[in-house]
């Protein structure tokens, strides 16, 4: 299981969003750290914002994104969902592309492909889309 997950289970808030507009991070909504460009000696530089209507925009946006997130800790297991299977369908309901969920999970994209087949075929879903209206009906996201 992931940091992030284990984080979740001692009553940490996390969300997913398939993909961001930036990498950001915001301290009491009063400061923002924006990264700027990878140095070429392989370092990173940052800028931090104090409070300004920049810090403010940043932290709308950043709500925003929240609000659009997928929870990793949204997930009930009525149907008898294992630990791998929560997980998956967490992060397919993020959005995350197949290719994205096989890497996270250390599974082979075939791998993946095969455990979303099964679970369609435990809920009777004839297509990925079905497939999350019934899980989403069950609890499962």
């Amino acid at each position: 299981m992931s940091r992030a997950f284990r984080m979740v289970e001692l009553g940490e808030q996390a969300r997913v969003l398939p993909s961001v507009p930036l990498k950001l991070l915001v301290v009491d909504g009063c400061r923002a750290l924006l990264p700027l460009t990878a140095s070429a000696a392989g370092g990173y530089c940052a800028v931090v914002v104090w409070h300004s209507a920049v810090t403010e925009a940043l932290q709308k946006l950043f709500d925003l994104a929240w609000q659009q997130a997928a929870s990793l800790g949204q997930a009930v297991d009525d149907g008898g969902l294992t630990e791998s299977e929560r997980t998956l369908t967490r992060l397919l309901a993020a959005g995350m592309k197949d290719e994205a969920v096989a890497r996270h999970l250390g599974v082979s994209l075939r791998t993946l492909r095969r455990r979303v087949s099964e679970l369609q075929e435990r809920l009777g879903a004839a297509s990925r889309f079905q497939l999350g209206m019934r899980a989403s009906q069950r609890g499962w996201v």
